[in-house]
């Protein structure tokens, strides 16, 4: 398959005084595609190098022509070996890469940040967790008792911790049309299940919308760590009816407040026919705007206001008008009295 994807990612920190989130969308110099998110531990100054190394080894290994397994078991020992330095001690990141190549992909994992395959038929999980809470669900343990423990934060396995890894590696799988690869953190999951994470990614418009779609809802619903996703659409997922496929540039780490996407704008025909200027979709008026537009010759709807009647060829109110000729008349009845 020779379909270039569609590449959107989005990270930001969350609820967290820091990023340790890192995250690559790439293409790599032999036309192949890498997607990949790395999740950091240790704090501030460790967890950021142990993700952002990890990602950086990575690349450089497979641009070597290196396998991903042992481009990954190599990105292990780069973040081991420069946790030796001060500072850095016991940092680690996990870290789920896709690699795309010539109409197939493969996605390693180490650690807890998953990997999905979007398409009309639903979504799957690729990836397996190494984290306590995963490990307990396959002993039988029910996914709220595994959270209700002091151990459900922890990793069985991760990048950088130990000399060694064990490195999972799914695939190869051929890439179907009008799929979609999402990789993500867990600060998105956690709160986001996997049906609400389906539903807004077709209820977006384009992967990049579909990104900060993702990464801002997950916020919202009260995620509490750094929050990061990856796509790599090949085709297009099918979509809610109605959506548009448009990007729209929006950061929600930077916008709180912000009301939203500035709507797009129509033709609105003026009253003889023609075309008239265009105005906000969805009959926004002049009023709702931040600025004065240019107002076309439209049709104004009448005040709430009871209107006053005036004389068509003075201009002026009815009753004054005719208080005037009462005044008038009885001026000359008084002149013409006094005259007999």
């Amino acid at each position: 398959m020779t379909e270039e994807p569609r590449l959107a990612s989005e990270s930001i920190a969350g609820e967290r005084p820091y990023q340790e989130d890192s995250v690559l969308v790439q293409h790599l110099s032999d036309g192949r595609v890498l997607v990949a998110v790395a999740d950091g531990m240790g704090g501030h100054a460790a967890g950021e190098v142990a993700s952002a190394l990890a990602l950086e080894t990575l690349v450089a290994a497979l641009e070597d022509g290196i396998g991903i397994d042992k481009a990954v078991e190599m990105a292990n020992r780069e973040v081991h070996d420069k946790a030796k330095d001060p500072g850095k001690h016991g940092m680690g990141t996990t870290l789920t890469a896709a690699l795309i190549d010539d109409g197939e992909y493969m996605i390693a994992n180490v650690g807890d940040s998953r990997g999905y395959l979007i398409s009309d038929a639903g979504i799957r999980q690729v990836t397996e967790d190494h984290s306590f809470v995963a490990e307990a669900m396959k002993r039988g343990q029910s996914e709220a008792e595994a959270m209700n423990t002091p151990y459900r934060d922890a990793l069985t396995r991760s990048i950088g911790t130990s000399a060694d890894v064990e490195v999972d590696v799914f695939g190869p799988f051929p890439v179907e049309p009008d799929t979609a690869l999402v990789l993500c953190s867990d600060g998105l999951y956690k709160t986001l299940d996997d049906g609400e994470l389906r539903r807004i990614y077709v209820e977006s418009g384009s992967p990049r919308g579909a990104a900060q779609t993702l990464v801002s809802s997950a916020l919202e619903n009260g995620s509490d760590d750094n929050i990061t996703v990856a796509i790599a659409e090949y085709g297009e997922v099918p979509r809610v009816q109605g959506q548009s496929t448009q990007s729209i540039d929006f950061d929600p780490s930077d916008h709180a407040d912000d009301p939203g996407p500035v709507f797009g704008q129509t033709d609105h025909a003026a009253s003889d026919g023609t075309p008239g200027d265009p105005v906000p979709a969805g009959g926004a008026s002049a009023a709702d705007a931040d600025t004065e537009p240019s107002i076309p010759a439209v049709e104004v709807p009448p005040s709430r206001e009871t209107p006053v009647a005036a004389n068509a060829e003075t201009g002026l109110p009815t009753g004054v008008v005719a208080v005037g000729v009462a005044v008038a008349l009885a001026l000359v009845a008084w002149l013409l009295m006094g005259a007999l």
